[in-house]
């Protein structure tokens, strides 16, 4: 399936490829979630408060994440800590 905002993809895409852990993190509507890159998978999680993880769901590609979770939604690329 194609994505719904190839822009986007393609911004989510480059931040976890310039990332030196491969790991961003994702603020969507207030919470945050952190996607890494798990061999040839994506990992994508709800984080805690406390940014530990709570629940992770394993995709195949990028585009899969934003066009189920993320796209219509609120977001932006969270600063790490």
């Amino acid at each position: 399936m194609p994505p719904l905002n190839g822009h986007a993809v393609k911004v989510l895409e480059d931040a976890l490829g310039k990332s030196p852990s491969k790991i961003i993190r994702i603020e969507i509507n207030s919470t945050i979630y952190q996607l890494s890159r798990e061999g040839r998978w994506f990992k994508f999680s709800l984080l805690t408060k406390k940014h530990t993880v709570k629940r992770s769901t394993i995709f195949q590609t990028i585009t899969e994440i934003y066009n189920q979770i993320i796209h219509g939604q609120t977001w932006r690329i969270a600063e790490s800590t």
